[in-house]
């Protein structure tokens, strides 16, 4: 196999790969059921609008692209994250071939295939997907443009970041990293001050305006979600182990030894003996991780939010790490464990089972057990004549639009304007008459909202969704009806409703259910 890499033109291996690994995960993709996000962003291209409560409109445009394409399917909401996640791979064999050769290109691709983060993450479409993508190529556009110092390229970089921003809000960050290249003492400082970082700027403006005017439009809502989701509610406060599971989490993302040899290239790559291309993959990587390691130290976030940095860290880690082998081959022993290790990783995150890992433990079990889940509420909200389905939260509510036969609209009970995206929506109206199923995850108090809607409200079913047997994720069905509660030992009023046990069920569903206990 080494034979055959150092032989066969780069290009040609590296378009092969990306042909053959395209059309895996295009099968493998309908493999598994979507994630809540997923589903949530589905239910977003149902409504199609300038931005939205958490993201920009990105995500939603693209999905609304593809199940325009293929419908309202796995495949139709996931086929352009196959797509992007490959013109993301050729994104990197172009950087990496631009800056020093068509060999350290493969290498390169070859090490980003492997890692859990770029290759699960391939299939899933979320914000990450379009956001790698157009943070690498407008990384690729600010290289070529201090190199041709044409408006046009630099007018280009700033759409690149800007339509970056419209899927994910941390690729504003990428401004930083360029001013940040750009103060470095070297010969592009010129740029710093200059018409070309005004066209980009101007582009970048445009780029981003539907999110400006959806904000006016709305109330900045968006400053509400981020402020909530930042961790930083009243104050910043220093917690040691925050940061200790950010890079924990950052270790399991991109597989443990990998992870440690990205640090420590990006590390020595910033000094001041580094040469021009480390500096410049440093400077587009390093600013966005020191960002979120600085935010850690309060909440450690999700892990998945550095994942742009990893465009050019691959390629700096590879690159640094070579040079180290070459100079001492005694290395390549733990080169080739890191890889292995990641690769290991990577196979048995697309098929769990064989770990027989607990439900709480198996990181694709948010993807398992819908069908199943679909089946057993949707005889449910035949058996109880229900014409109105509320989640619990966004997630359930997704999925339940999502999966149930005929994908009928789902709600949430009435919350505070802004909290999520369906308060921003049209919301239901309970007539005299109406028969709701209020899901949840696990047992949970319905809210007082909900009670004062129905007069009544019991448990109707306990059950964990199942995948091939195997339990996923426990939920429980509430019936909200206008029946008076009449049961002796009401609390009184004209509402109650049935608190589930708090005690978890076996492994295997159904618990007892319908048991009206008063509050």
């Amino acid at each position: 196999m080494a034979s055959f890499l150092r032989k066969a033109s780069p290009a040609r291996i590296v378009v092969v790969v990306t042909v053959a690994v395209t059309l895996f995960r295009l099968w493998y993709a309908t493999r598994i059921g979507l994630v809540a996000d997923e589903a949530y962003y589905w239910l977003w291209s149902k409504h199609l609008a300038a931005s939205y409560r958490d993201k920009g409109p990105a995500i939603a445009w693209i999905i609304a692209l593809g199940t325009g394409m293929f419908g309202d399917t796995v495949f139709g909401v996931r086929f352009f994250a196959v797509m992007l996640s490959s013109a993301t791979g050729w994104l990197i064999f172009d950087l990496a071939r631009r800056l020093y050769d068509d060999r350290t290109g493969l290498w390169c691709v070859l090490i980003a295939l492997v890692t859990p983060l770029f290759a699960v993450g391939a299939i899933l479409m979320t914000i990450d997907t379009p956001s790698v993508f157009f943070w690498g190529l407008g990384t690729i556009l600010f290289w070529k443009g201090l190199h041709d110092a044409k408006t046009s390229t630099w007018f280009c970089l700033g759409l690149a970041i800007g339509a970056g921003f419209l899927a994910k809000f941390t690729n504003g960050a990428q401004l930083i990293c360029v001013v940040m290249f750009l103060a470095w003492p070297a010969p592009h400082r010129r740029f710093l001050f200059s018409r070309q970082s005004l066209v980009m700027l101007a582009a970048f403006a445009v780029a981003i305006s539907p999110v400006i005017w959806w904000n006016v439009e709305t109330g900045w809502v968006h400053a509400m979600a981020l402020h909530s989701r930042s961790g930083v509610t009243d104050s910043f406060h220093i917690r040691p182990g925050q940061a200790f599971r950010f890079l924990g989490e950052q270790l399991g993302v991109f597989s443990p030894l990998l992870m440690i040899g990205m640090l420590v290239a990006a590390a020595l790559s910033m000094g001041k003996d580094a040469d021009i291309r480390s500096r410049f993959l440093a400077s587009q990587c390093a600013p966005l991780y020191a960002l979120f390691l600085l935010f850690s130290l309060n909440s450690a976030g999700k892990p998945n939010w550095t994942a742009p940095a990893y465009f050019t860290g691959v390629i700096l880690m590879v690159v640094f790490w070579r040079g180290v082998a070459a100079r001492r081959p005694a290395w390549r022993w733990g080169l080739r464990a890191g890889v292995a290790v990641a690769a290991i990783m990577t196979v048995f995150l697309h098929n769990t089972e064989v770990l027989g890992l607990p439900p709480r433990l198996d990181p694709m079990r948010r993807a398992q057990g819908w069908p199943y889940f679909a089946a057993r509420l949707d005889r449910i909200r035949k058996e109880k004549e229900a014409d109105l389905l509320l989640g619990s939260d966004y997630s359930m509510a997704s999925l339940m639009a999502f999966y149930l036969p005929g994908q009928p609209p789902t709600f949430m009970p009435p919350e505070p304007y802004g909290s999520s995206q369906f308060t921003l929506w049209p919301s239901y109206k309970a007539a005299r008459d109406t028969r709701a199923l209020f899901v949840t995850w696990g047992p949970q108090t319905p809210p007082d909202e909900l009670r004062s809607q129905f007069g009544r409200i019991e448990l109707v079913d306990d059950f964990w969704t199942l995948h091939h047997g195997r339990p996923m994720k426990r939920v429980c069905v509430y019936l909200c009806s206008p029946e008076p509660f009449s049961s002796a030992g009401s609390s009184g009023g004209n509402s109650s409703y049935a608190m589930a046990s708090t005690n978890l069920p076996p492994a295997r569903p159904p618990l007892p259910t319908g048991t009206d206990i008063t509050p």
